[in-house]
């Protein structure tokens, strides 16, 4: 029984390799490294980063398609130390590509999904389908990516879980689409105070409305595991000219700013909000997005 209090997901120290690609021998690949996070119960969490970050290998891992090379990783309180591990009930997974046979329908889906769960809302999904345009009866092979992507959300929707895991949802949909699935993901996620949902993007954009939490990966680490509000609160962007305004003044300590970059004669960064105070008089200062957070802090982590 997962408390209140409990998060939805907890990793711990988690390193994950995975095979060479060469076709012949080849070290193991390292995709995660000593990853710790926290996903918090009842709440939209973000994993931003870009290609390659290894969100799609962390949700797998979560998803217990990959077992964990060290640490640990728990999901709605139950451990995950890879594919002999079963998903526990209240999980659905929507993965960035369909992994069902080409030839299967929707119809063939939600006759697989009632034999492995108690309870499937055929008629929900069969509403997701009709506004979605596609036929219960047409083979996924037949579909356009974005059909593909709503017919596997639709499907995934159909257990009414309590964790949902979905990998670049909206990746490959236009933006009406896009905007159909947020509605959907939304009147999900308010059926159910304990309903947790955990999304990977390479970009926030207009889901920053949406979102809770958020967890940047770079290189298979993470860089950022913080409240969407909080991470924006704490920092603010600073223009800071390169030469003091007097020469009684100190020049601004590099130190505190975080990705900093030349423009002109001035530098700019992200800075502390504490910090702010030893910054030069004449800097600018204005509140930080959440999209400046997470821009500078990739900038600083690629040098």
């Amino acid at each position: 029984m997962i408390t209140a209090l409990a998060p939805a997901v907890d990793v711990r120290d988690l390193t994950v390799h995975l095979p060479s690609q060469r076709r012949f021998g080849g070290a193991p690949h390292r995709a995660l490294h000593d990853v710790s996070l926290t996903i918090p119960t009842g709440q939209v969490t973000a994993l931003v980063g870009s290609n390659g970050a290894g969100k799609t290998t962390l949700l797998r891992t979560l998803a217990g398609a990959i077992g964990p090379t060290a640490g640990t990783v728990t999901v709605l309180g139950s451990p995950m130390g890879g594919p002999e591990d079963s998903l526990p009930a209240g999980v659905s997974v929507v993965p960035d590509a369909s992994y069902y046979p080409d030839r299967w329908s929707a119809d063939d889906m939600v006759l697989m999904l009632r034999r492995m769960e108690r309870t499937v809302d055929a008629r929900g999904i069969g509403r997701r389908l009709r506004r979605a345009g596609i036929d219960p009866g047409t083979p996924i092979k037949s579909l356009s990516a974005g059909q593909r992507t709503r017919l596997m959300l639709a499907v995934g929707l159909g257990t009414a879980p309590s964790l949902l895991m979905l990998d670049e949802p909206f990746a490959r949909l236009d933006p009406l689409a896009r905007e159909d699935v947020l509605e959907e993901l939304r009147r999900h996620q308010a059926a159910g105070e304990d309903r947790t949902i955990l999304l990977s993007t390479h970009e926030l954009g207009s889901l920053e409305r949406f979102v809770d939490h958020v967890v940047l990966l770079h290189d298979g680490s993470v860089l950022l595991d913080e409240d969407l509000a909080d991470a924006a609160e704490r920092h603010l962007v600073a223009t800071v000219p390169r030469e003091p305004a007097s020469r009684h003044e100190p020049t601004a300590p590099m130190g505190l700013l975080t990705g900093a970059r030349r423009a002109g004669d001035v530098m700019e960064g992200l800075v502390d909000t504490e910090d702010a105070l030893f910054l030069p008089k004449d800097s600018d200062l204005r509140r930080a997005t959440i999209q400046d957070v997470l821009t500078f802090t990739l900038r600083e982590a690629a040098r």
